[in-house]
């Protein structure tokens, strides 16, 4: 461990993934505030969100799918999907294909929340990535490459 060269000052801002990390911060914090007056956690937004997108799809939505779909770890989706529950946005029902799955549907009031909930995460992407607009596409390659090739399959 002592041949890591610890770098300091102005080197830490050459650190990728310290960064991202940083990047990342400031991202949730922007999310949290869109969010705050729909008492939305930025992950219940963003699993509520996925269960309108994939539905609209045609999809029976799984919290296997929605793990898969936003890369949240499965134990979280779970958590998550309790929680907006309890709040009466979605409902579960076994699926109709493999008992041992329920499948996940917005409640009328999770719909209506769904849409406030896209247009707030709409809005904090506007603003947060504003200073990149020109590069956009670049960025997003560059996004999805690290997805791809850093991805954990869950098994």
């Amino acid at each position: 461990m002592d041949r890591v060269k610890l770098k300091l000052g102005k080197e830490t801002e050459t650190i990728a993934g310290f960064l991202l990390w940083q990047v990342s911060k400031l991202w949730q914090r922007q999310l949290t505030l869109a969010l705050r007056d729909l008492n939305l956690p930025s992950t219940q937004a963003v699993i509520l969100a996925n269960v309108l997108r994939l539905s609209e799809e045609g999809l029976p939505v799984t919290q296997a799918l929605l793990s898969r779909a936003t890369k949240v770890d499965r134990m979280t989706t779970s958590q998550t999907v309790r929680a907006l529950e309890r709040k009466r946005l979605v409902s579960r029902r076994n699926s109709n294909e493999d008992l041992r799955t329920s499948e996940v549907q917005l409640t009328p009031r999770g719909r209506k929340k769904a849409f406030a909930a896209i247009a707030r995460l709409a809005a904090a992407h506007q603003l947060f990535f504003r200073p990149l607009r020109r590069e956009k596409r670049q960025i997003v390659s560059y996004l999805q490459r690290l997805i791809r090739a850093n991805e954990i399959a869950e098994s």
